[in-house]
């Protein structure tokens, strides 16, 4: 008998295998996990400390209605890994247009999550230098 060939080998070569896929699998699971997807992480843009992120946009319509939502768009933002913080609110005007200005005062990725009334939100992430 060739070695490798016998039950006994193949039961040997089982633990092996499945050790490997779980090794695999633990390794592929973690890295999706540490770096965050492109659909979660927004727009990415860079830009220089002291300059200004403009944002404007329309709120979109209920289904089978011309009219737009109205009301107030709410900005939320965080640095890195770190807590969400109402940054600024604004309003629509009444067909539903926004606009705001950010400045952000230090270095680092700041995420930036746009909720107008509608409540389809935007994300923007700021990459300041």
């Amino acid at each position: 008998m060739q070695t490798g060939d016998g039950p006994a080998s193949r039961i040997r070569g089982e633990p092996m295998r499945r050790r490997i896929l779980f090794l695999v699998a633990s390794a592929v699971l973690t890295a999706s996990l540490a770096v965050p997807s492109f659909a979660a992480a927004g727009n990415r843009f860079s830009m220089k400390l002291g300059s200004t992120f403009k944002v404007s946009g329309r709120t979109g319509s209920e289904p089978g209605t011309d009219t737009r939502a109205v009301g107030k768009v709410v900005v939320a933002g965080r640095w890195g890994a770190g807590p969400w913080r109402l940054l600024t609110t604004t309003s629509t005007d009444s067909a539903g247009y926004y606009r705001l200005t950010i400045k952000p005062r230090r270095r680092g990725d700041l995420t930036l999550r746009i909720t107008p009334p509608d409540h389809h939100a935007r994300r923007y992430v700021l990459h300041v230098s």
